[in-house]
């Protein structure tokens, strides 16, 4: 006996659900081209696109016939998380599609005319559409890196050509609709309105096309593999549940880390002479701060891999015990960081995004792929990537920087060193191990005791500076002073002593330390203005 074809739900075919969407399609249309009239060419574009799609994917999934495939629990796995990532590019790339669709049908592109970023000046209506037009953008720059990512993903599945071929050509075009924009943008800019006219139907023709090749990939990747049968499973008590993937992937932003960041960022935006911000400006600061600070420290997990795997610290992270794969933190990274620049800049303002980027590029490429390889005076040059929140923070609140800013700055550089030495002397043997040029590695324990000291009497004085300076009053002055105090005393330990615990103390209270030391600021300012 025949087998027989299983069907849809409901009962219905996929030609038969094709005719049911359109006709529900066309219905959504009326009513709502009748309720907005301005509205009804977007709606009738991203109705005959969505009917295109789903006219594709019930064409493309009643023609495969795959053989029977056999795959392990970890190629199965791989592909399941391939057709989630697919079906949400596709989504990514339809919204792209239709926010285009009624930027070209309002004629709101002379709205957004520089690159990258819109100049959106004061006129409401300018504004909005500038903002929209940013939007688009940013829709448009996250499904390029997202069918990127799809692309290199392709190669992790087993006999998967077909789905291969319409990635690449979806990465193709894609890069050609980005282009196709740029120039239409020029062509806005010189007022040449023949051939504008010309690029705004490329445009959108080589986004659909790109669209299209999406949804022949997710119905290629759905249903292709529909067929395959996994390998037998284990018994019960010979599975061990790997760790969460999300867990992993989140431990690469380093959350623990970025908290104190963001606190010093965000705590800075209420001490400057603007007075206290709008509680939308923090929001989207947190966000973009959040963002950049991840980016960065995933793209340093994957250029600290060597030395990862050989520090009892850190070899049990993702990517040194074989978990994800070094390049996902790269584009992780890398993506992150674009999406962060993008939020401060439009939500912001230039100067906190170029500042945050600054910081991006200060801990990335000046400490991790230089000074953390080559030189014990890595911590002390590069501890002005850790730094950077004040300035960025500072920028959100005023639109510039004062002495005020880079005095805050000057705090957290030279707290940096007594900070990251103290876990440094924790963790001397796995520097040695990793050969990292750390100070206690070079100039041996006691030389970093004393160092430690030094930067620490340093940074006592600059902390109580701002007070003296008029930036705050008596009641920073003295939680600074008992602050400094302490902080002093656990350095003086270290030294007397030379013990793990005294520099585990140190290392601790030193985290404390910088927060309390900003929330005393915060503190000082609303009691006393």
């Amino acid at each position: 006996m025949q087998p027989q074809p299983s069907s849809s739900t409901l009962g219905l075919k996929p030609a038969q659900w094709v005719r049911v969407l359109a006709v529900i399609s066309a219905y959504l249309v009326a009513v709502f081209s009748g309720a907005r009239l301005e509205l009804s060419a977007t709606l009738l574009s991203a109705a005959a696109i969505a009917a295109l799609g789903i006219a594709l994917y019930a064409l493309v999934v009643g023609r495969i016939s795959a053989p029977v495939v056999r795959r392990g629990a970890r190629a199965a796995a791989s592909l399941r998380q391939y057709r989630r990532l697919a079906a949400l590019i596709v989504a990514i790339v339809y919204l792209t599609l239709t926010t285009g669709s009624f930027i070209a049908n309002e004629n709101a592109l002379r709205a957004c005319l520089a690159l990258p970023i819109c100049a959106i000046d004061g006129a409401t209506a300018n504004r909005s559409m500038a903002q929209l037009g940013m939007g688009h953008r940013v829709l448009a720059a996250l499904a390029g890196l997202g069918v990127l990512w799809l692309v290199a993903r392709t190669w992790q599945l087993r006999d998967e050509q077909p789905v291969r071929r319409a990635a690449i050509t979806a990465l193709i075009l894609m890069g050609v609709q980005i282009v196709v924009g740029m120039i239409q943008v020029a062509l806005a800019s010189d007022g040449s309105a023949m051939y504008l006219a010309a690029t705004r139907g490329a445009h959108l023709a080589v986004g659909v096309a790109a669209w299209a090749s999406l949804v022949v990939q997710v119905a290629l990747v759905l249903h292709f593999p529909q067929a395959a049968t996994a390998r037998p499973a284990a018994p019960a008590e010979a599975i061990v549940k790997p760790p969460s993937k999300l867990k992993d992937y989140i431990s690469l932003t380093k959350p623990g880390v970025i908290t104190l960041l963001i606190l010093t960022t965000i705590a800075s935006m209420y001490i400057t002479p603007a007075g206290a911000p709008p509680l939308t400006l923090v929001f989207w600061t947190f966000v973009g701060g959040w963002l950049m600070a991840s980016g960065a420290h995933a793209v340093n997990c994957w250029a600290d891999e060597d030395i990862d795997i050989n520090m009892g610290r850190t070899s049990r992270r993702p990517i040194p015990s074989g978990r994800i794969p070094a390049w996902h933190a790269l584009v992780l990274g890398i993506a992150l960081g674009l999406l962060a620049f993008a939020i401060l800049t439009i939500f912001v303002n230039l100067t906190a995004a170029l500042l945050s980027l600054g910081g991006y590029l200060y801990y990335v490429l000046i400490y991790t792929r230089w000074l953390k390889r080559t030189t014990p005076s890595n911590i002390v040059i590069g501890g002005g990537a850790g730094a950077f929140p004040p300035l960025v923070g500072w920028a959100a609140a005023t639109g510039g920087l004062t002495w005020g800013s880079l005095l805050l700055f000057a705090i957290i550089f030279y707290w940096t060193p007594p900070h990251f030495w103290a876990l440094a002397l924790i963790r001397e043997k796995d520097y040695a191990r990793a050969k990292v040029p750390m100070l206690p590695v070079v100039a041996g324990s006691a030389e970093t005791q004393r160092q430690i000291v030094l930067y620490t009497i340093m940074m006592i004085a600059l902390s109580v500076l701002p007070a003296t300076l008029g930036m705050f009053g008596l009641i920073y002055l003295a939680l600074a002073a008992v602050f400094g105090g302490l902080f002093l005393r656990y350095a003086l330990l270290l030294w007397r002593d030379g013990t793990v615990p005294a520099a585990w103390g140190l290392y601790k209270y030193s985290l404390l330390y910088l927060a309390l030391l900003w929330v005393a600021m915060v503190f000082d300012r609303m009691i006393l203005g």
